[in-house]
C-alpha cells in the first residue's frame, strides 16, 4: 500500500511536471461522426418544428378570418329576416329566442308555432317575415300619393282623371293610357309642363268632303224697241239659272262647323239670261205752238204749255221733301227759278216714260230734274245703269 500510494505519489508528480508543457501546446481536434450526425439531426427537428408551428398559425389565422366572416354573413341575414317586432324584443324575448336556439342546438325540436328559421334560410336571407311585419314592412315603402288632379275632358268619349307630380299634357294623357293623334287638340299646349290642379278641354277634330248642288242665278237684259210705245216693257225671254256642282272639305269642332274650304266646282248647266224689252215709239202731242195735248202710255190725255229738254238723274235720300210732302215714287228735284215748286211735269224719252211727276223738292240747278226712286220702282232696273238721262219735260197746265 506505501508503494502504491507512492506509485500514485509519483505519477501525480509527473503529472503535475507535465502540466506546464501541455499549456504551452494545443490539444489535438479529434472528429468525432456520431457527434455530428447527432447535431444535423437536431437541426432539422428545430426547422422541423419551426415550420409546423408557423402553418399552425397561419391555419388558426384564416379558420378565425372565416369564422367571423360566417357570423357576419348570419348575423346579416338575421338582421334581414327579423321581423320589427323581433328586432325590439325586450330581454325575456331575447331570452325565450337563446332558450330555443339551445333546444334546437341540443336535438330538441321546438313546436311548429315557435320555430326558429333554419340556418339555410337565414344563409340565403329567405326567410318570410309574419304577416304584421310584411304589412309594416309594406307601409315603409308605399309609394306617396301624386300630388295633382288633372281633368280631361272630351267631346267625344268619357273623360280621363289623372293623378300626377307634374309632367307635360302629352305625357300625363300618355301615363293614362291615351295618346294624342292628330284630331285630338288640347285646349293647352300639348307640349306645356303641368304642376297644378287642372281641367283640360280636348277639342275633337272632323273632316268631311261633301258635293252640293248651288244654283247660278240668271241675269236681266233689256232691249229697245221702236214699235213698242214709249213706257211699254215686257219679257221677252224668260231667265233660266244655271246649275254647278261645288265639292268643299268641311272641318268641325266638337261637332259644328268651323269652316269650309273650296276643292273643286263644275258647271253642269249654264244661266240663260232674262231678256226685257223696253219700248221707245213717241206718245202722240198735239201742240199749237203755246201748248198742246200729250198722251200718256196708258192713253190718259195730258195738256201741257211748255216743253223743256232736261237732264234726270234719280236718288233715294229718306225724309222730307223741301215743300215739306215725304219724299217717294212721283216725286222730282227741281231748281225752283227754272220749274216752280208744286208744278206737275211729265217726263220721258225714246227708252222711258216716267209718266206724272211732282216738283217737290230742291238741290239742283238749271234744267235739270233728280227723280227719286228705289230699287222697288218701275223703272230702276232700266234707269240705274246708266244714271243720267235726256228727257223731255213737260210742263203740265
Amino acid at each position: 500500500m506505501r508503494q502504491a500510494n507512492r506509485t500514485g505519489d509519483g505519477s501525480r508528480s509527473r503529472r503535475e511536471e507535465k502540466k506546464p508543457e501541455e499549456k504551452k501546446r494545443a490539444r489535438p481536434v479529434v472528429s468525432d461522426p456520431r457527434l455530428a450526425r447527432g447535431k444535423t439531426v437536431v437541426a432539422i427537428c428545430v426547422i422541423f418544428a419551426v415550420v409546423m408551428l408557423g402553418a399552425g398559425v397561419f391555419a388558426a389565422s384564416a379558420i378565425s378570418s372565416s369564422s367571423d366572416r360566417a357570423e357576419k354573413t348570419s348575423s346579416a341575414a338575421e338582421t334581414e329576416t327579423v321581423p320589427e317586432t323581433e328586432k325590439t324584443a325586450g330581454p325575456a324575448e331575447m331570452g325565450e329566442g337563446v332558450t330555443r336556439q339551445t333546444a334546437e342546438t341540443d336535438g330538441v325540436g321546438p313546436d311548429e308555432s315557435t320555430a326558429e328559421p333554419s340556418d339555410a334560410a337565414v344563409e340565403t336571407g329567405k326567410t318570410e317575415p309574419d304577416r304584421d311585419g310584411e304589412k309594416g314592412s309594406e307601409t315603409e315603402t308605399a309609394k306617396p300619393e301624386p300630388k295633382y288632379s288633372v281633368e280631361f275632358r272630351f267631346f267625344d268619349r268619357d273623360p280621363i282623371y289623372a293623378k300626377t307630380d307634374g309632367g307635360t299634357v302629352r305625357q300625363i294623357l300618355a301615363d293614362n293610357g291615351y295618346v294624342l293623334d292628330g284630331l285630338h287638340i288640347p285646349s293647352i299646349n300639348a307640349d306645356e309642363y303641368v304642376y297644378y290642379d287642372a281641367v283640360i278641354d280636348v277639342l275633337t277634330l272632323r273632316y268631311e268632303t261633301v258635293t252640293l248642288t248651288e244654283e247660278i242665278p240668271f241675269g236681266t237684259e233689256y232691249v229697245y224697241s221702236d214699235s213698242v210705245p214709249s213706257g211699254e216693257s215686257y219679257e221677252s225671254t224668260a231667265g233660266v239659272p244655271g246649275y254647278k256642282e261645288t265639292t268643299y272639305t268641311i272641318e268641325y269642332i266638337n261637332g259644328e262647323e268651323n269652316y269650309r274650304s273650296l276643292d273643286s266646282e263644275y258647271v253642269s248647266s249654264y244661266p240663260v239670261n232674262q231678256v226685257i224689252t223696253v219700248g221707245t215709239k213717241p206718245s202722240y202731242v198735239i201742240s199749237d205752238g203755246t201748248g198742246g195735248v200729250i198722251y200718256g202710255a196708258d192713253g190718259t190725255e195730258y195738256h201741257y204749255s211748255k216743253i223743256l229738254t232736261v237732264r234726270a238723274t234719280y236718288y233715294n235720300l229718306p225724309g222730307n221733301t223741301a215743300s215739306g210732302l215725304p219724299v217717294g215714287d212721283g216725286v222730282v228735284a227741281v231748281d225752283p227759278s227754272v220749274i216752280p215748286l208744286g208744278t206737275s211735269i211729265y217726263l220721258k224719252n225714246d227708252a222711258m216714260d216716267l209718266g206724272v211727276r211732282l216738283a217737290a223738292d230742291t238741290g239742283v240747278f238749271g234744267n235739270m230734274v233728280d227723280v227719286w226712286m228705289t230699287e222697288g220702282s218701275p223703272w230702276f232696273d232700266v234707269f240705274a245703269p246708266t244714271g243720267v238721262w235726256e228727257m223731255t219735260c213737260y210742263i203740265l197746265d
